[in-house]
């Protein structure tokens, strides 16, 4: 590698270390299921479609494409917590960052995404049907 290569990649490495969630801005999907159970939100920032195939209850689907569009609706969300989910970890994080740039303090990222709210058997809902909790 040349200097300058160095210099690039030293230099990408620092932004990048002050990018995603910190240790903080992260619940796992029993806690989040505990929260969700005490009245926060869980928004799902997966597509409209993938919500559709299942999905949990009494959560809200707000596609990531289109959440600087659909700011306005999380308004009465602004002072309290925000938990975002997707299918596995690659969309929450940005969505978590551009939440908070829009002045929402209280946001957090559930890790593992749906995949690991399936995996750990909590309640999924299809449409208007619940599925049962996977053994």
């Amino acid at each position: 590698m040349t200097g300058i290569q160095k210099c690039i990649v030293a230099l990408a490495a620092l932004v990048l270390a002050g990018c995603g969630p910190k240790a903080e801005q992260w619940v796992d999907v029993q806690a989040a299921a505990g929260r969700q159970a005490q009245g926060e939100l869980i928004l799902d920032v997966r597509e409209a479609d993938d919500y559709k195939e299942f999905h949990i209850p009494n959560s809200m689907n707000v596609p990531f494409g289109r959440l600087s569009s659909r700011l306005a609706e999380l308004e009465p969300y602004k002072g309290k917590t925000i938990m975002l989910i997707d299918h596995a970890e690659q969309r929450a994080p940005r969505a978590l960052e551009q939440l908070q740039k829009a002045g929402f303090t209280q946001v957090l990222v559930v890790k593992g995404g749906i995949a690991e709210w399936k995996a750990a058997g909590l309640p999924l809902e299809k449409l208007d049907m619940q599925l049962p909790p996977q053994q």
